[in-house]
């Protein structure tokens, strides 16, 4: 039996990784969502804003074909201040209006993260699992997810969420990603003569943290929308290891040929900010592609990723006891990582 996908957000990090793992698998007819036209291979493409009501009805009032969507999409915000509640929320009620009166829905996934827990404000019980309390702080991860609540009470269709956290993926033209700040940081550093330090602080040096490889949070979510028994749920997606920045620097050292270093509690957001000759001097040398090393990667990101002082781990349990069994061993993906940049003549 054919089925009909719709990838809210496809041209994204993970929208991408989604309509791979689809094509992977057999019997979907893929649609792509996304403000601008593009071109990819096996997907029909539509353009639309699903913060406006209208340009859904007029895009895809007369999509009728729908069964599945995965909704990975999110209205644009500068790092380190709050996703709108208001207008992310409205884009999923947008779009599920407008397709629920005309498509024989089955399922939908919404892709959300583990901000649920709010970890990013302090210390919280851990590991996290999926029925702990909501933080105590406005997300729109809550709103949608009562939205969908309150819509599943009377629908034929099921919805599932996913809570990954720190994105990994090895695109090299989406600077949110915490394995391309740490290889142009470690290639500056090692330009300069210096070893790899960490940035941030010594408690947050031996906290412990973890990763979700974007094809990993692929294969789960075409999994949860294909097991009945995840219908109404949500599930954590990570790694599955849980480990300090301590214990991966010297591996990452290593694989830049470099000393490890110490703890030095500086902002790379600040650090970056007069490293562009520096940065050109390693293009230059290693016949390297031409980039901003303002832009190749969202420092404030790395901030973000490397600045909890506290355990943060989620707690893949309840996947598990489902079947969904998938793991990534986070050292071998950053390596992987690390070597298609170098392949790609991102880093030396």
């Amino acid at each position: 039996m054919t089925r009909t996908a719709i990838v809210a957000g496809a041209s994204g990090l993970v929208g991408r990784c989604i309509v791979n793992e689809l094509r992977k698998a057999s019997g979907w007819n893929i649609i792509g969502l996304g403000r601008r036209m593009l071109t990819a291979e096996g997907v029909r493409w539509i353009a639309v804003d699903l913060a406006d009501a209208a340009d859904c009805q007029r895009a895809l009032g007369n999509v009728n074909d729908v069964t599945h969507v995965f909704y990975a999409g999110r209205h644009d915000h500068p790092e380190g201040v709050p996703e709108s509640v208001e207008i992310n929320t409205a884009m999923l009620v947008n779009l599920i209006n407008t397709l629920e009166p005309v498509a024989p829905l089955q399922h939908v996934h919404v892709v959300h993260g583990s901000k649920y827990y709010g970890h990013q404000l302090g210390p919280v019980q851990v590991p996290m699992v999926e029925h702990q309390s909501r933080a105590p702080n406005r997300n729109f991860y809550f709103n949608q997810e009562d939205f969908l609540i309150e819509r599943t009470r009377q629908a034929t269709w099921s919805y599932s969420t996913s809570r990954p956290h720190a994105f990994c993926d090895p695109a090299i033209d989406h600077p949110r990603s915490i394995g391309l700040v740490i290889a142009v940081y470690a290639a500056i550093q090692r330009e300069l003569g210096l070893p790899l330090d960490f940035p941030a602080s010594e408690t947050g040096f031996h906290a412990l943290t973890q990763f979700t490889d974007l094809a990993l949070l692929g294969r789960s979510a075409v999994w949860m929308a294909n097991e009945p028994r995840c219908a109404n749920q949500a599930f954590n997606v990570v790694n599955g290891d849980w480990l300090r920045w301590s214990e991966l620097w010297p591996d990452f050292a290593a694989t830049f040929g470099m000393a490890v270093g110490t703890p030095q509690n500086i902002k790379l957001e600040h650090w970056i900010r007069d490293k562009g000759p520096v940065w050109q001097a390693v293009v230059k040398k290693h016949k390297l592609r031409t980039t901003d090393v303002q832009q190749l990667a969202l420092w404030p990101y790395g901030d973000y990723q490397l600045s909890p002082q506290w355990d943060v781990m989620s707690s893949m349990e309840k996947a598990r006891k489902l079947g969904f069994n998938d793991a990534v061993d986070s050292y071998q993906m950053f390596r992987r990582q690390f070597d298609h940049y170098r392949s790609e003549k991102i880093i030396p």
